[in-house]
C-alpha cells in the first residue's frame, strides 16, 4: 500500500512571520505507519517546495498512492482541503 502525506503550501504571511519548520507530525505517522508494517510511504512538503496546485496534482499522479493524508493546523485547514479535493480528482480511488 503506498501511502502519501502531505504537508500543504499555505503560505498566508502568518506562516512567513514564523518561519518554516519541518512539520513534525510527517515524522510522528511515519514511524507509527512504519512500525504497523507499512513501508511505502512518500512525504510531498508543498509548503517549504512553494508547490502550485498543479505541481501537488503532478506528484501525485505520477505517485498513484492509496492512501492521502494531509495536517490541518489552524493556518493550513482550508488548503488541507484542497490537498484532498485535489486528491480525489487526480487519484479517485485513494483513500482520503
Amino acid at each position: 500500500m503506498r501511502i502519501a502525506l502531505v504537508h500543504p503550501n499555505y503560505h498566508s504571511g502568518g506562516a512567513e512571520i514564523a518561519g518554516n519548520w519541518p512539520p513534525a507530525w510527517v515524522a510522528y505517522l511515519a514511524g507509527h505507519l512504519k512500525d504497523a508494517g507499512f513501508t511505502d510511504i512518500h512525504f510531498i512538503d508543498a509548503m517549504t517546495n512553494d508547490l502550485s496546485d498543479e505541481d501537488l496534482a503532478a506528484r501525485l499522479r505520477d505517485l498513484k498512492p492509496d492512501v492521502v493524508g494531509s495536517t490541518a493546523i489552524t493556518p493550513s485547514i482550508y488548503k488541507a482541503e484542497n490537498v484532498l479535493k485535489i486528491a480525489s480528482e487526480v487519484v479517485p480511488d485513494a483513500l482520503r
